[in-house]
């Protein structure tokens, strides 16, 4: 059986990403290679983990730097390519829902597959994620845990080349952010997930590849034993081992 350093090895590389960016008085930057699956980048408040997606998703751009995404460059300072984020084709996840509040449910899945390049049945995918049972129900009559599932759920229905998610579960308590963790872990592994967090249980629950940042840079990268090791003085793998 392969080791867990030898498992990250053998996940197909979908997006190779590398770039360098000064935001007031720090250098943000660094090389990453994201396999298929999920992808957590971990580190403290201020450490430019959302400047790093924010740069994936083409809404700031890099000093210098390239990126390649499912063999399209999406960026090469060098050479003069910038794609804009519509036509990067990615599905972003933020913080806040961000759903249509005029819209149902299943009108809000509905609005996101129209921009998708292949039909999707709407009905299936509610049916896949259990949301089918509040498919006529509003945003404002949703909890937090539900449309944040639903705004992931809509995010799949674009059939993103990759999925980009900035600190997800910061705004729900522990129980539904253990929910949205088991709802992710749903989502099919032929696709490139991307999620920043600071919370190191999070990304020991979620990640099948990790990346520390520290002070704007990529510090380390490898399995779940990287999060032992770097927050073994916290006690927290104790109490879930």
């Amino acid at each position: 059986m392969p080791s867990a350093g030898d498992f990250i090895t053998l996940l197909k590389v979908a997006i190779e990403f590398e770039f360098g960016k000064r935001k007031g008085n720090l250098e943000i930057g660094g090389r990453f290679s994201f396999g298929e699956g999920i992808n957590v980048i971990l580190g403290s408040n201020g450490s430019g983990k959302t400047t790093t997606l924010r740069v994936m998703a083409g809404l700031e751009r890099p000093d210098r730097g390239y990126m390649k995404c499912c063999r399209e460059v999406f960026f090469d300072t060098e050479r003069g390519i910038f794609l804009p984020p519509q036509r990067r084709r990615v599905g972003l996840i933020f913080q806040e829902d961000n759903l249509l509040p005029h819209l149902t449910v299943k009108e809000n899945v509905e609005f996101g597959s129209r921009k998708a390049k292949v039909r999707i049945d709407v009905n299936s995918l509610l049916e896949d994620f259990g949301l089918k049972d509040l498919e006529n129900r509003y945003p404002h009559e949703l909890s937090g845990g539900q449309r944040q599932k639903v705004a992931i759920v809509r995010a799949i229905a674009y059939r993103p080349r990759a999925l980009l998610m900035d600190e997800p579960f910061s705004s729900l308590d522990f129980r539904t952010k253990l929910e949205i963790i088991d709802f992710i872990k749903k989502i099919p592994a032929d696709m490139p997930i991307v999620i920043v967090t600071h919370d190191p249980l999070e990304a020991f629950l979620l990640a099948e590849k990790v990346f520390l940042m520290e002070k704007g840079k990529k510090v380390a990268e490898g399995g779940k034993e990287l999060i032992k090791e770097f927050f073994s003085n916290l006690n927290l793998f104790n109490l879930i081992q």
